[in-house]
């Protein structure tokens, strides 16, 4: 088996000190700011990643929200110690980008009375052209859940490329996700470093700007980084498989798309109900009685009409066009409820009543050697 070539690129970014007085305004109002939304409230990134792009001719910002950080940013932002020009900013729900187009030189940012060097580093979409890639964001998922989610959409769906933002994991270092892809069956995976506040998981009130910069910043981080000239694009999680008929690929489908873009429907699926804790893709035999739907996801066209019009979101994109243009029911999702480290405690609770799926039983088998 061909050895998957691993680069690994640390996200340098640049957060606010913790001793500065200047911070991220709140996205809610005092009374809705629990304990909780302020702990795990990030108002200190300023942005997550600086990336010059050879073709356009300018460097690339993705950032959370800027809100009331714009003009300090803008303001501050220095080539070769001169005030910049334009800004092109694109916002999103979570999420903005901001092109600077501008020759090489020396990027610096006066902000919070201190200057601040920005090191922007060489874009990597040359690596990934023309390939069938995966995109997702993991945190201490285990070694062999993620080498084995990879190698099961290479095998079954000809992917052939992989992005993933590690986001700090403590388990384990970059170095030894790249170790255990190398026999994936992927020709080639970037892992970037990403170790920044997730934010709060919580629900937020139907006209707040969600708190939850992080997981949208990286997928459009990608989108304009190392996917941009990608063929096609799966944005799922490490506990998620997307299922189809043998010999078809949801790559294909969403690349002869005429909207670029094709929406991933699906079920929550189950190992044994005397399983205590994590368990990999595998175990996961079992569905509800009855089916249990979970969130859907989608592989898309980066360059296609969605992709283009939308920017790129964990579940929901372009509202209406999606649900009109893009579903579809060759494919499938079994999304793993107990594939994970906990970060929702309700991950190991098992419906009342459940049925094993001797479709699954057989995938898992044919991939996994067994449920075990």
């Amino acid at each position: 088996m061909t050895q998957t070539d691993v680069t690994i690129v640390p996200l340098a970014g640049f957060r606010l000190p913790e001793t500065a007085p200047l911070r991220r305004d709140y996205t809610r109002p005092p009374e809705r700011r629990s304990d909780y939304y302020i702990a795990e409230y990030d108002d200190r990134t300023l942005f997550y990643d600086c990336v010059r792009l050879a073709r356009e001719g300018g460097y690339l910002f993705t950032a959370p929200r800027f809100l009331n950080l714009w003009k300090p940013f803008r303001d501050g932002l220095r080539l070769d110690g001169k005030p910049v020009g334009r800004l092109r900013r694109v916002k999103w729900l979570r999420c903005e980008q901001v092109f600077l187009k501008a020759p090489e030189g020396r990027l610096t940012l006066d902000i919070a009375g201190e200057t601040v060097e920005i090191a922007a580093r060489k874009g990597l979409a040359e690596d990934f052209a023309g390939m069938n890639a995966l995109v997702a964001v993991s945190k201490n998922n285990r070694l062999d859940w993620i080498a084995n989610w990879a190698r099961f959409h290479a095998t079954d769906h000809g992917a052939q490329a992989m992005a993933l933002f590690d986001n700090g994991s403590t388990d384990y270092a970059p170095e030894d996700i790249a170790a255990a892809l190398r026999g994936s069956g992927l020709k080639h995976a970037v892992i970037y470093s990403a170790p920044f506040p997730y934010g709060p998981a919580d629900k937020s009130g139907r006209f707040d700007v969600s708190p939850r910069f992080f997981q949208s910043a990286m997928l459009n981080l990608a989108r304009r980084d190392a996917l941009d000239r990608t063929r096609a694009v799966l944005s799922i999680d490490i506990d998620e498989l997307v299922l189809g008929p043998e010999g078809k690929s949801v790559f294909d489908m969403a690349a002869a798309h005429p909207a670029g873009m094709v929406t991933i429907q699906g079920s929550w699926v189950y190992p044994a109900e005397t399983t205590e804790g994590p368990a990999p893709q595998q175990a996961h035999v079992w569905r509800a009685v009855p089916d249990r739907k979970c969130n859907r996801k989608w592989c898309m066209a980066p360059r296609g009409p969605m992709s283009r019009l939308f920017g790129w979101a964990v579940h929901q994109i372009g509202g209406i066009s999606q649900n009109l243009f893009t579903m579809q029911s060759t494919f499938r999702l079994a999304h793993c409820r107990a594939c994970s480290t906990g970060w929702k405690k309700n991950r190991f609770r098992f419906p009342d009543e459940m049925e094993k799926d001797p479709a699954l039983v057989a995938l898992m088998t044919r991939h996994f050697g067994g449920a075990d």
